[in-house]
């Protein structure tokens, strides 16, 4: 579900809002996602926030039905300044994102085991160090697809 293809470095964006755009954007270019994609993501992170903190890491894991979706894949954004999302648990609460990764599903049985494979990957203190000081979509690809292309 990774391809070097997906791994974008160093995204200028202003704000979570801005970031889901960019996201949708990237993915309907491609045609992995339909025009009603973007809209969805971001009406879904009003409702659910997607951050997530396992510490002292933060991610956000945004996504939507499988019914704004052509084919799936998994994108991976490293953003060049941290931005806020809200905490999945907690309306209320920010956390400050490096990385996103955009689950992008056809078949909604796979977003519960996606979910736990990215969370897996926060929970190695050596793969997050190294996801964090990577610099090319190499290193990024090689981190990930040993704990997220297995699904």
């Amino acid at each position: 579900m990774i391809s070097h293809e997906n791994i974008y470095l160093n995204v200028e964006v202003n704000d979570y809002k801005d970031a889901l755009k960019t996201l949708g954007e990237l993915l309907y270019k491609k045609n992995y996602v339909k025009d009603t994609y973007t809209n969805a993501l971001l009406k879904r992170e009003e409702i659910s926030p997607t951050g997530l903190t396992i510490h002292p890491w933060s991610i956000a894991i945004p996504h939507t039905d499988p019914e704004h979706v052509i084919k799936p894949c998994i994108i991976i954004l490293k953003l060049k300044n941290d931005i806020e999302f809200k905490e999945m648990a907690s309306n209320d609460k920010t956390v400050n994102v490096k990385y996103i990764f955009g689950l992008v599903f056809t078949d909604g049985k796979k977003q519960i085991p996606l979910l736990s494979s990215i969370i897996n990957m926060t929970q190695n203190q050596e793969a997050m160090e190294n996801l964090l000081n990577a610099n090319d979509e190499d290193e990024i690809y090689n981190i990930t697809t040993k704990y997220i292309n297995n699904i």
